[in-house]
């Protein structure tokens, strides 16, 4: 990044989320100034999905910052013609734009694939609860009884839920749980 001349580098430990849970690309966004050049290594980088990416774009096109894609050198050259340039730069951003979000489906959809796969295959069990009989925390496995004990006793799910500082949901499953480990 430094060959292109950035003043300064945001580099984001965080993925898998939308731009709105990204608070490095958005204190980027905000720090970018008119003239400016925002420079990212994939397009992929401005959003997550179509949309996304579209919206960041629009909002540096507002912010009157040149957007430069290092993984696309044609990015970074213009044709001569601005409005040419304009055009086809635009073109290219939406076409890759569109790509990408095929692309994040489709690694979705191939996960979900091997998940299903896994789980017939007994392999894929899922996060470990938090809160069961054999949790590796014994202060969890200590809540989940005392839960179960209160729940056998009639105490309100909502009264349990507040006790122990869990979610009704969370006193919900356990109570389903251990119906099915008592019969």
């Amino acid at each position: 990044m430094k060959k292109f001349g950035a003043e300064r580098i945001f580099i984001e430990k965080q993925s898998g989320a939308t731009i709105t849970h990204r608070p490095v690309f958005q204190e980027a966004l905000d720090f970018v100034r008119d003239q400016d050049i925002f420079i990212v290594e994939a397009i992929d980088r401005l959003g997550r999905n179509y949309d996304e990416i579209i919206a960041s774009v629009n909002y540096l096109k507002k912010k009157n910052v040149q957007l430069i894609i290092t993984s696309l050198p044609i990015m970074a050259e213009a044709i001569g013609n601005p409005l040419l340039d304009k055009f086809i730069k635009d073109l290219i951003i939406q076409i890759l734009a569109m790509i990408a979000e095929q692309e994040r489906t489709e690694s979705k959809r191939r996960q979900a694939q091997g998940i299903k796969i896994a789980k017939a295959n007994g392999v894929y069990k899922g996060r470990p609860k938090l809160y069961s009989a054999n949790a590796k925390d014994p202060q969890r496995r200590l809540v989940y009884k005392n839960i179960v004990e209160d729940l056998k006793k009639g105490v309100a799910i909502a009264k349990i839920a507040k006790d122990y500082n869990v979610t009704r949901q969370t006193v919900y499953r356990i109570k389903k749980d251990s119906m099915v480990n008592d019969k």
